[in-house]
């Protein structure tokens, strides 16, 4: 029919009571799921079925020996044109060699694995999918277009659908963890590590301290504790998001993902443990998406009610577990889909329901989390936003709210003026699909849903932020940006310097931080990535604001960063909770006095994530860091598959394809060795030194010893003769030029850098941070060497003290120090040194001379945990010699 957008926009409104409806009719048939009803048996095949119920015992056995090589040959990521090329090629060469055809070997694939991927179909506009209530629908009933292609369906005699997207079933996943040894030892970690938390809190009555995964959270002791998690159940995440797969086009696609919590974090964030759960085509964002959600969460509600058979290779026993979905996750308009709320406008906008209200200016409808009532004109009423001020320390805790009696008034809506009414006030616009699984096998809606710190803190401060200091924030009359005195980046040539300074500290950024941030002055409406705006927000913008924003200004922004980096961790103390939490209301409470003042025309400026951001910490102590469960795996996910796209003709089936072959090929790399995924951070190049606990010398290195510098040999002689090491005072060494750190990182030095083609980008990886005489402290690597075959050591340049005024204006944020070069010399066990950081030069505006400020990975462990790679496998490839 050619909807508009425009056109199917008004369809969808149209429909929104008929949605509640809906959702109520999804929300049973998940309730009474099973692995023997309709939409269990029209799906998979009968050898599946049993399956689920008997897991097969130990990996099946293939074929022939011939088998082996073309399924490593069909997960090359090749087209299947080239497939078959080398295909005939090696039968050409080696006729007695038994090359199976592209499509022999994806069925072998499909068998072996146990993951039979669940197509349904779908309207082409993205309105629903022909699931559950609408399995047997011949047409879409929002915007009414066929549900089969009449010119395909003609041409090929059968009935063929204009859209279909896949479902990944996690059941025939999860079993593939049990199918070895090796990987079942791995999911006790999170029996282990509740059995070490329950002793610590109930028997000894000591408090957590630490909070370091999502085992020490309350809710997750408390949900062991009443037995609705026990230890053969696995624990999950869920994660879903939209993607945009290309930045010149539309091409939305949505995909979700689950995370198996009982796995190590040095694993479990990492893609051959991240399970793929569906792909969902574009351009256009599903609309209902209970519809699309169903076979996933029917068939979840089915394994937790009849059972999953899993196979326990540790004791050669077959038994029953019953999965357990602790935290469901999405961006902010995803969570809004997913658990039902009217969206971060609505009045009640809060996505973990804690029912603070929201104020809105005159003549909108749109609602903002303003604490302060603003001071409209003299005898101006404006409904619903008159309330008194509210206190940022005392606001009601996520999930204060009384979700099931909300949910009650909704389903008692007869008229669409109702439901607008108890959308206003209450911020739930239909019941949430969780809804439909066990209560006894989930975490309560609406705890269960994650705060989804990635897109907080990146995208959505930093689409507000930047935007205000450069002057792009929108503004309504009487306000005028010419007031604007934060506005310190409004000046075309401030705005380009700024972007400049940015780009400048590339170079200096190791290629262990990952992706640098681009010149945000020509880049940062060009698809600037979280990890970009997390880097240039939280490690560069401390310092290269400092002395250009107005103190006030920036003694409020440092507060949020000193907040984000705490936060950001994966090993969080109480004593840091305490200290975050007392910046986060420092920088909402600053944030509404420095920049809306009560001001009615900027009641816009208090957009959702300023008070998501205050549930932060208590969630920390709820469900562990933030980091452990959100969006940063899915993030992966996503630039992951995308990378792997093969057919830009047709993305969105070429993507789903790429599933697929992911959720198969993670099941089969745990059952055989030779489709094992390498950990990068376990393979060492030749010619290496293992040096223990957790370091490694890497190449190159010199063929033999030669003469140091006359202050280099000082520096190597007194520090041996202080060890008892004989030494001459200009001794002859052989260096070596990269030091691999037990937390993956790579620490380089000048002897390596200094022979290095700076013309192909090479970013500086030789500072790092030490600990000297029980100090913090950091230095510039010169070489590697060892006095014997038991000691070795790094030959650094200490850099001076950090900047004390620097320090105390930037709340402890910024860190300047000045290079001394050879006038600081020192000689450092290599197990004294802790880290990879980056030091940029800048010219700070109090200073003279240029000194270099300090950043350090932000939540270096953010990417041991979302799968980031490190930089040595490149570096291998740059000292093949």
């Amino acid at each position: 029919m050619g909807y508009t957008d425009e056109d199917l926009e008004e369809l969808w409104r149209k429909a929104e009571l008929a949605d509640i409806i809906d959702s109520y009719e999804y929300i049973n048939l998940i309730r009474n799921a099973s692995l023997a009803d309709r939409f269990s048996t029209s799906t998979l095949s009968p050898e599946a079925l049993d399956r689920l119920k008997n897991p097969r015992r130990g990996p099946p056995p293939l074929a022939d020996a011939d088998l082996e090589l073309s399924m490593k040959m069909f997960f090359t990521n090749i087209t299947e044109d080239a497939y078959a090329q080398i295909a005939q090629a090696i039968r050409q060469r080696e006729p007695n060699v038994k090359v199976y055809t592209h499509h022999q070997v994806k069925k072998h694939i499909e068998n072996l694995s146990g993951v039979e991927p669940i197509w349904s179909d779908m309207c082409i506009n993205s309105c629903v999918g022909y699931t559950g209530k609408n399995f047997d629908l011949e047409k879409c009933p929002r915007c009414f277009e066929p549900r089969y292609d009449p010119v395909q369906s003609r041409i090929a005699k059968k009935k063929v659908p204009q859209q279909r997207f896949v479902t990944l079933l996690l059941g025939l996943q999860l079993q593939s963890f049990f199918a070895t040894l090796e990987h079942a030892e791995l999911m006790q970690y999170r029996v282990l590590k509740t059995e070490q938390n329950l002793h610590r809190v109930d028997v000894e009555g000591r408090p957590i301290e630490v909070f370091e995964d999502v085992f020490n959270g309350k809710q997750y002791l408390d949900a062991v504790r009443r037995g609705d998690i026990k230890p053969g159940d696995p624990v999950l995440m869920f994660s879903i998001d939209g993607a945009q797969l290309y930045a010149s086009k539309q091409s939305d696609v949505w995909i979700y993902i689950w995370v198996i919590f009982d796995v190590p974090p040095s694993h479990r964030y990492k893609k051959a443990y991240v399970l793929p759960g569906a792909v969902i085509p574009g351009p256009r964002k599903p609309k209902h998406l209970e519809s699309f959600l169903f076979p996933g969460f029917h068939h979840l509600s089915a394994i937790q009610r009849d059972g999953l058979g899993l196979w326990d290779p540790r004791l050669d026993t077959t038994y029953i577990s019953h999965p357990y979905l602790h935290i469901g996750t999405a961006d902010g308009p995803g969570m809004a889909f997913l658990c039902g709320l009217s969206g971060h406008h609505g009045r009640m906008a809060c996505r973990l329901l804690c029912g603070t209200p929201g104020r809105h200016p005159d003549g909108s409808g749109h609602y903002y989390p303003m604490l302060q009532q603003p001071t409209f004109p003299p005898g101006l009423i404006v409904p619903n936003s008159m309330h008194e001020d509210l206190d940022v320390r005392t606001l009601p805790k996520a999930g204060d709210g009384d979700y099931n009696t909300i949910i009650e008034r909704i389903t008692e809506c007869r008229t669409n003026a109702q439901y607008e009414s108890v959308r206003r006030d209450t911020g739930i616009t239909r019941p949430c699909i969780f809804l439909g699984l066990p209560r006894d096998h989930l975490l309560p809606v609406p705890h269960c849903f994650g705060s989804d710190c990635m897109h907080l803190w990146t995208f959505n401060v930093g689409d507000e932020l930047i935007p205000l200091w450069h002057g792009e924030f929108s503004v309504k009359a009487p306000d005028s940006r010419n007031g604007w005195t934060w506005g310190a980046l409004m000046d075309k040539d401030e705005w380009a310097k700024h972007g400049q300074l940015v780009a400048n500290a590339t170079p200096f950024l190791p290629g262990s931080f990952d992706r640098p941030p681009r010149n945000p002055a020509e880049k940062i409406h060009s698809g600037y990535k979280a990890w970009e705006y997390y880097l240039y927000l939280y490690g560069i913008c401390t310092s290269i604001l400092f002395g250009v924003l107005e103190d006030r200004f920036y003694k409020n922004f440092v507060e949020l960063v000193g907040a984000v980096r705490i936060l950001g961790q994966f090993r969080i103390t109480l004593q840091q909770l305490d200290e975050a939490q007392e910046k986060i209301y420092n920088f909402v409470e600053g944030f509404e006095r420095e920049y809306v003042d009560r001001l009615p025309e900027r009641i816009h400026f208090v957009r959702p994530w300023i008070h998501v951001l205050t549930h932060h910490v208590e969630e920390t102590k709820n469900k562990g860091p933030p980091i452990c469960s959100s969006q940063w795996t899915m993030e992966r996910m996503i630039g992951s598959l995308g990378q792997e796209l093969r057919s830009h003709q047709s993305p969105y089936a070429n993507l789903a394809q790429r599933a697929v072959l992911r959720s198969q090929m993670n099941a089969l790399s745990k059952m055989y060795t030779f489709l094992g995924v390498e950990d990068p951070v376990n393979k060492l190049p030749m010619g290496s030194l293992d040096l223990g606990n957790g370091y490694v010398l890497l190449p190159k290195r010199e063929k033999s010893p030669k003469n140091v510098s006359t202050a280099a040999g000082i520096a190597i002689h007194l520090a041996m003769e202080e060890r008892g090491i004989e030494s001459v005072r200009r001794p002859r060494i052989l260096k070596w030029a990269r030091l691999r750190l037990p937390n993956g990182q790579v620490a380089r030095s000048v002897f390596k850098e200094a022979t290095m083609n700076v013309a192909r980008g090479i970013r500086m990886a030789r500072n790092i941070k030490i600990t000297l005489e029980n100090e913090t402290r950091f230095a510039e690597v010169q070489y590697y060497f060892q006095a014997d075959e038991d000691q070795t050591f790094a030959l650094v340049s200490l850099y001076s003290q950090h900047d004390e005024h620097l320090y105390r204006e930037s709340l402890g944020t910024s860190i300047a120090c000045e290079y001394h070069g050879e006038r600081e010399l020192r000689v450092i066990p290599v197990e004294d040194i802790k880290s990879v950081v980056a030091l940029v030069l800048h010219k700070f505006p109090h200073k003279e001379t240029p000194s270099f400020y300090l950043i350090e990975k932000p939540g270096l462990e953010i990417a041991v945990l979302t799968g980031v790679g490190h930089d040595e496998l490149a570096e291998i490839d740059d000292d093949a010699t």
